[in-house]
């Protein structure tokens, strides 16, 4: 058998939380599978990543091109689709597959190029190729249109135009909304037996299965973590140029205003009850609302560079994360990786990271005060010297490393196709039979 090959799906190679996630599962694919074919398929690309077979599907074209197209495509619209709709995305789609020849196709988020025409159809294209395993990132593939639906239980028996979310990301006009969920529910009646899912948190597995994934195999496979950089809290502090004195909370999101990352709960949070002295480190956009002078903010601002963000995990007592809704969250592996412990709220898929005492604090309740509370205990127990850092490197390198992550995708690719399944099982045999006959 020749070189079996995966193509990796993804609206985004390197911006955002499930674009970071999509590039870990392909690193821990790579170490799972040297000696494997990967090949990445991707919307939105960064021309400054050298990776080989490369597919970028960006509908762009030139202004010349733009008018030599006119003619044909009024003439001819199913043969010369217009870029920015799902017929040319599609084409391109289907362009690509048909140059990489994968023998399985690990798709990912997809709702990130929505507008240029991605969705739901490409399970569909991508199933007349090869044997799909779809990694769910966050809700969009079980809801009408939202990513996360917070308090709202429309997504399990069918959204509609009455959706609470409708003007956040990612948006979608009123009367869409209902069809779209539709669509969802009629393609996967016709191809969810042969499709695999899986889901990176048990609780987005719990989710799904009310939904649209209903008493459908989920399969569970945790994100995978870098081994991080262990820099001294006091070196970290100076190179960031942080003051020596009183604990340091960590705040890390692309935007500190979006709600999703709990801009309002910040709000709430130290007007329910003073915590100083105290230094809050950002790493975003935005201005943290804090009214209490003794509360210092320093601020980083949007963070691109590894190495000032090991910097920032390595300085801080504990990253303090008050996202109101979340899957399995990045940045909190990262800093467990990293040393350090968290505080967040029992929702999601954090109860699975934050461990009490182990990897960190987690909140009573999902509420400003129950965050508050767990601050109030982590401060008091970094006062009297806890230190977390070796069971959450532990932790995290136990369960949530990179080869791990590997070794439970290949286990599972390995299921779905059984074409690479007995290639394998022939190639172990040969070498078995080849080293007996050597002994």
């Amino acid at each position: 058998m020749s070189t079996p090959t995966i193509a990796i799906v993804s609206d985004h190679e390197t911006a955002g939380g499930a674009a970071v996630a999509t590039r870990r599962i392909e690193a821990s694919l790579r170490l799972g599978m040297p000696d494997w074919r990967i090949a990445r398929i991707a919307f939105f690309g960064d021309e400054n990543e050298h990776v080989g077979h490369r597919h970028i599907l960006q509908p762009c074209e030139s202004p010349l091109a733009m008018q030599l197209m006119r003619l044909p495509r009024k003439l001819m619209p199913s043969r010369f689709p217009r870029p920015a709709s799902r017929a040319f995305a599609e084409r391109s789609l289907k362009q690509a597959l048909s140059e990489i020849r994968p023998d399985v196709i690990q798709l990912n988020n997809v709702h990130g190029a929505a507008d240029w025409g991605w969705g739901p159809w490409m399970v569909e294209t991508c199933l007349q190729f090869a044997p799909v395993v779809w990694t769910l990132h966050d809700m969009w593939s079980f809801t009408g249109r939202c990513a996360y639906a917070y308090d709202c239980e429309r997504f399990v028996a069918g959204c509609d135009a009455t959706c609470p979310t409708a003007n956040e990301y990612p948006r979608l006009a009123l009367e869409q909304i209902g069809p779209a969920w539709r669509e969802r529910r009629t393609l996967y009646a016709r191809h969810l037996q042969r499709l695999t899912i899986v889901t990176p948190s048990r609780w987005l597995a719990s989710q799904a299965r009310r939904g649209l994934f209903a008493e459908h195999r989920i399969d569970v496979i945790p994100y995978g973590v870098p081994a991080a950089d262990q820099i001294p809290r006091r070196e970290a502090r100076m190179a960031l140029g942080l003051a020596a004195d009183g604990p340091v909370l960590l705040l890390a999101a692309v935007d500190l205003r979006e709600r999703r990352k709990g801009a309002h709960i910040l709000r709430e949070l130290w007007s329910n009850k003073p915590h100083c002295p105290l230094t809050l480190l950002t790493m975003g956009s935005g201005v943290v609302p804090v009214a209490d002078s003794p509360i210092r903010v320093h601020s980083l601002g949007y963070v691109a560079d590894d190495r000032t963000k090991t910097l920032a995990y390595a300085a801080a007592d504990a990253l303090l994360h008050p996202a109101p809704v979340e899957n399995l969250p990045n940045t909190v592996l990262e800093v467990m990786a990293s040393g350090t412990p968290t505080i967040a709220l029992p929702i999601g898929g954090l109860p699975e990271l934050v461990r009490q005492g182990v990897t960190g604090w987690l909140a009573e309740r999902a509420t400003s005060d129950g965050l508050s509370e767990a601050i109030d205990a982590a401060l008091r127990a970094i006062e009297f010297g806890v230190d977390m850092r070796a069971t959450c490197r532990a932790v995290a390198m136990a369960e949530y490393s990179l080869r791990l992550q590997g070794e439970r995708y290949r286990t599972l690719i390995e299921g779905v196709s059984p074409l690479i399944r007995d290639a394998q099982r022939s190639e172990s045999g040969t070498t078995s039979r080849s080293a007996a006959r050597r002994g």
